[in-house]
């Protein structure tokens, strides 16, 4: 399969509305990321952050597994991302 044509099956009709709106759901996060950054900082830091998170988890398991397993790993990413960022900070 060539690039052009995964491309193409990618942003086809049928597809158009999902990568709106996952371009959507990227770009507002970035935004809230960039405008309140103790927001994404204390949601990974605190007891009640990650409880939040793991409800959000839950819940996306009990709609749908692959949704929930997805999220799962996006927010693992985003909290060994944010104890990264937190450990090179305090080492500077």
């Amino acid at each position: 399969m060539s690039f052009h044509a995964s491309m193409r099956s990618i942003f086809s009709r049928k597809n158009m509305n999902l990568v709106v709106g996952l371009l959507t759901l990227l770009l507002a996060l970035w935004i809230v990321m960039f405008a309140v950054p103790s927001l994404f900082v204390n949601l990974f830091d605190t007891l009640l952050g990650n409880l939040i998170l793991l409800g959000f988890i839950v819940l996306a398991f009990m709609f749908n597994i692959k949704l929930g397993l997805g999220l799962a790993v996006v927010f693992l990413i985003l909290y060994r991302f944010s104890h990264m960022s937190m450990s090179m900070a305090m080492g500077m």
